[in-house]
């Protein structure tokens, strides 16, 4: 059975991933114990007993599997709307392959904030079953959990499916957009930032190496860089540095030895950084301790 049958069950997905140190990060393992965190949607849950789950990269719904060479499939993901909207589309019988059906079984169940319901799967090669837990947040997002599985081990994976709705709580998003708790200064120690500007024969080529202990080098070429006239931070330079600031924008200030402190604009789009509105790209380094 694949992934992609309660991905189209539930549609209006938003990814859940983001740059955080604790919230999901794409393509990474989560065992057994392991929390989820989603701030953007007020979600958490732990990873219930004999699963491991992943956000596989692309992909807006978090997956779980059992572990060893067994079949199953867990899915959590957020909806951007109440449970009586949500329930209309339960109700819906959708064509998820072309062999493949799901379809609801009777009426869904709905206690307080919570929509419980049952499901029919048809066309897979052996006889399925699934199982979705709605709960809603109070704050615009509906988390679904789901449970498919092989009818032969559905109770047995029905108590860890359990397990993982009773870890779960959902409340108020502490964020607003995907970068919303992005802090400049974690993320900038031990970094390097390069710009390259090519026109005609020349190519202009500035660097910048930040260590986690607060010291920095650089090697500017570019005539107008941190200043609006000629820039007294041409060539090879080194310094002090601190960072402020979270969220999409923040500052980078360079203290350097021989010249005045710089600061420098900071923003990340889609997952590029800039500064003072240039591009940049930012790698991590490992040779401070050299």
């Amino acid at each position: 059975m694949k992934k992609t049958a309660f991905i189209f069950l539930f549609s209006l997905l938003i990814s859940i991933t983001g740059f955080a140190q604790d919230r999901l990060k794409p393509g990474a393992i989560y065992q057994a114990g392991d929390e989820i965190y989603a701030p953007m949607v007020g979600y958490k849950g732990i990873i219930p007993d004999g699963w491991f789950g992943t956000l596989p990269q692309g992909e807006q719904v978090f997956l779980l599997m059992p572990t060893g060479n067994k079949t199953g499939y867990m899915f959590i993901n957020a909806n951007a709307m109440p449970l009586s909207q949500l329930e209309e589309q339960w109700h819906e019988k959708l064509q998820v392959t072309d062999e493949i059906t799901i379809s609801l079984k009777g009426k869904p169940e709905i206690e307080g904030n919570r929509m419980t319901g049952d499901f029919e799967v048809a066309g897979a090669k052996e006889p399925y079953k699934g199982y979705a837990v709605a709960i809603d947040g109070g704050h615009g997002w509906t988390i679904t959990l789901a449970l498919l599985t092989p009818v032969s081990v559905f109770d047995e994976y029905k108590k860890n499916f359990d397990q993982l709705v009773a870890s779960s709580v959902v409340g108020e998003p502490t964020i607003g957009t995907i970068y919303g708790d992005f802090n400049w200064s974690e993320f900038l120690k031990n970094k390097y930032l390069m710009s390259i500007t090519v026109g005609g024969k020349y190519k202009e080529q500035n660097e910048i190496w930040l260590c986690a202990d607060g010291t920095f080098k650089s090697k500017i070429k570019s005539k107008g860089f941190g200043t609006a006239g000629k820039s007294p931070y041409r060539g090879k330079k080194k310094g002090t540095w601190s960072a402020e600031g979270i969220g999409e924008k923040g500052k980078l200030r360079l203290d350097f030895e021989k010249n005045p402190p710089v600061v420098l604009e900071m923003e990340i789009k889609d997952d590029k950084i800039f500064i003072n509105g240039g591009r940049f790209f930012a790698l991590q380094y490992e040779d401070c301790q050299q």
